[in-house]
């Protein structure tokens, strides 16, 4: 199952590291990864696909807790995964 997450996040070089890492940890697989800056260099907007048969909020709460996130929001996520 495919789920698109949109994430604000402070404009630090380090903080797509810690996403992926996250990512990586709670074991959902990079399925796409879109950055771009918000205007004047206020933050990034991150568009992440991550690809599990594991629920999504299970990767979503780790995300909220990186100090570095401002926002973060479920775009889309596969009808399968909106049956179960």
């Amino acid at each position: 199952m495919n789920h698109t997450l949109t994430i604000t996040t402070n404009n630090e070089a380090s903080v797509v590291e810690r996403l992926l890492q996250v990512t990586r940890y709670r074991g959902y697989q990079l399925a796409g990864l879109q950055l771009e800056p918000l205007t004047e260099c206020a933050g990034l907007s991150v568009t992440l696909t991550v690809c599990s048969d594991k629920p999504i909020h299970l990767l979503t709460s780790q995300l909220h807790k990186l100090y570095d996130v401002r926002d973060l929001q479920l775009v889309s996520a596969d009808i399968a995964a909106l049956r179960a």
